[in-house]
């Protein structure tokens, strides 16, 4: 009776440790895959990981546009499908990335993240990994209240929904969200309450030179929300103190107290051995 107790216990310990990630200490081998509103983040992540301290780090990242960037698209492309599954029959991927595009759009369901959820698995049976979400598409259209409440629908109800379901699927990897796309929101208030001095409006006007919180009306991210976006995604994935990292953004705003805030307000985050 004793030791089935104590079989028991083990099992739940090894259960509750599967989720909490340990501190990486050299860079992860990482595959990242998504649209125009997720890649440009990505992109930073070998010279952010490099200049905080994870020399190791490496990444290959594939881009398609739109709904065409979800996990279900790039399963079906063909030359993209093959190319990434080469990536991952090399067992060598660390940390998968991925994205969606929103309810109903694209193919980011549950059942299009799990194909390639299985498919890495079957070469890299450690493999963790991240859902970044983004903002929506229009978000100059949208007065902050609607905007805000918007995003939370989508984020906390349906994208984390979706991130409880594969962990519950897979109990022995991490599933964490890298909830970026708080961060449009965050700089949206700051617009809105007439506070956002650092970019000359909302949308950027390329014959008049100014810039914005994005590039054009569909959303893409003007300079300030990639800069944001990827110390958010430095944050998340490498529990870096943003606070104490040492880079110059270019920006008259304290880009690094913001995309502290989000992660902290993300409760799908990463949770790591240390706070414990």
């Amino acid at each position: 009776m004793l030791r089935t107790h104590l079989l028991v216990i083990l099992l739940y310990l090894f259960q509750v440790q599967a989720g909490v990630a340990a501190e990486p200490t050299k860079g992860y081998k990482s595959l990242f895959i998504g649209h125009s509103f997720f890649v440009p983040m990505a992109r930073g992540m070998t010279a952010h990981a490099h200049r905080a301290g994870f020399k190791e780090h490496e990444q290959l990242v594939f881009f398609e546009g739109g709904d065409r960037g979800t996990p279900g698209y790039f399963w079906d492309n063909s030359r993209h499908s093959a190319n990434i599954q080469k990536v991952l029959q090399s067992g060598q991927i660390e940390l998968f990335g991925l994205t969606w595009t929103g309810v109903g759009r694209g193919k980011g369901t549950f059942e299009h993240f799990k194909l390639w959820v299985d498919y890495a698995l079957k070469y890299n049976p450690d493999t963790t990994f991240a859902l970044a979400m983004p903002w929506g598409r229009h978000p100059a259209r949208y007065k902050i209240a609607e905007f805000d409440r918007e995003m939370k629908l989508a984020h906390h109800r349906d994208f984390h929904g979706l991130i409880d379901r594969l962990r519950e699927a897979y109990p022995k990897n991490e599933f964490f969200c890298i909830g970026y796309g708080q961060g449009a929101v965050e700089l949206k208030r700051l617009y809105h309450a007439g506070t956002l001095s650092a970019v000359d409006g909302q949308t950027k006007n390329k014959e008049r030179g100014t810039s914005g919180i994005f590039t054009d009306a569909l959303g893409h991210p003007d300079k300030i929300l990639v800069e944001l976006g990827q110390l958010i995604w430095l944050g998340t994935i490498y529990d870096v103190d943003l606070e104490d990292y040492e880079y110059d953004h270019g920006f008259d705003l304290d880009l690094k107290a913001i995309a502290a805030k989000v992660i902290a307000q993300d409760d799908h985050h990463r949770h790591w051995e240390s706070d414990k």
